[in-house]
């Protein structure tokens, strides 16, 4: 993931909560905290219009219950709440929400508690809410009756429904005979189900990155504020993919040489589906330095200039981004920088 040129001192704020609580206030402070996730998860089940932001929140009381009394008290907590939810929603939707966020919590709270750096932390988090969402897809399988052939069937009538829309506008049927191309409209509504299919790694990995984000961010925030030490993440400014990183490209590169050469389908879906995962990170990581160089060369006015590029032209920016990205990871482009100003000085 991203390589840190300077990792901030962990914050030294007091935490409010005492060090060492006795075995009644240990069992009270547990028992409110577990009050708190149930609170968040049954919000994220019933209120329609605050779902999303209880979704990020309900890990958080878990994540505080791992950091402040260790993972046993912890994991009976995460379990706790599973039960208790059960209850008002059912064991299946229970079971459903701790296989969403539960291990991600038990993983934050354990983290913070070891003083695990920042982007480790983030990077195993992603990894745990991968596999979660696999768990997630195999247990709504078996629990609802939902087959994977059910889930094809979701994509292929959002296909259908697609390109009837498109069909029904004239201005999007336009675009859509030029998607089209040489292809008629069935061959073209199977290319996009086959596509779609075969892109749902990717989906889920990207979709595993933005959430364990959020709640990365929101735990942090909260951690802080609770006076417990966690490590600073650097200014945007100064993030970088390492360049090891770029193996993944490399690997792409291959599968989608293989494909043109031996015509292997799933050559091109191993390639669409690491580009897929790398466009964002190799953006995110080619804006960070056109930042840098916007300070570095001290013409804030650039930024701007990105700003209305980026809305009216992204199909430029994007991959000029996604190039800036990755010849950072190759050269270093700040420290090269740094080095012939030094030299010139």
């Amino acid at each position: 993931m991203f390589e840190l040129k300077k990792e901030g001192p962990p914050d030294q704020k007091k935490p409010i909560f005492a060090n060492e609580p006795t075995p009644t206030r240990r069992l009270a402070e547990g028992v409110i905290l577990v009050a708190a996730a149930v609170v968040f998860g049954l919000s994220a089940n019933y209120l329609p219009f605050v779902w999303l932001i209880a979704a990020f929140l309900w890990p958080v009381p878990l994540a505080l219950l791992v950091r402040r009394f260790g993972p046993g008290f912890g994991l009976g907590g995460i379990l706790l709440t599973t039960v208790i939810l059960a209850i008002f929603t059912g064991p299946i939707s229970a079971l459903l929400n701790l296989l969403n966020m539960g291990g991600v919590a038990f993983w934050y709270g354990w983290a913070a508690r070891q003083e695990i750096k920042p982007w480790t932390t983030v990077i195993i988090g992603v990894f745990i809410s991968a596999i979660s969402m696999v768990l997630l897809l195999l247990g709504s399988t078996w629990l609802t009756g939902l087959h994977v052939n059910d889930l094809m069937k979701q994509i292929e009538d959002f296909v259908d429904f697609y390109i009837n829309t498109m069909q029904q506008n004239p201005q999007m049927r336009q675009q859509l005979q030029q998607l089209q191309g040489s292809m008629t409209t069935a061959e073209f509504s199977e290319y996009l189900k086959n596509y779609l299919t075969s892109m749902l790694p990717a989906s889920l990995i990207v979709i595993s990155m933005i959430e364990t984000s959020v709640c990365y961010a929101v735990i942090k925030y909260v951690f802080r504020r609770l006076g417990y030490p966690m490590a600073k993440l650097p200014p945007f400014k100064d993030w970088r993919l390492p360049w090891y990183t770029l193996w993944g490209l490399i690997i792409a590169l291959l599968a989608f040489v293989a494909f043109h050469q031996m015509e292997l389908e799933w050559c091109r879906a191993l390639f669409n589906n690491i580009m897929y995962i790398y466009q964002p990170l190799l953006m995110l990581a080619g804006l960070a330095l056109y930042y840098w160089l916007a300070e570095f060369w001290k013409k804030p006015w650039l930024i701007w200039t990105m700003v209305f590029m980026a809305i009216g032209f992204f199909n430029v920016v994007g991959p000029m981004l996604m190039l800036m990205g990755m010849a950072d990871s190759v050269w270093d482009v700040r420290q090269m920088l740094i080095n012939k100003k030094q030299r010139q000085g």
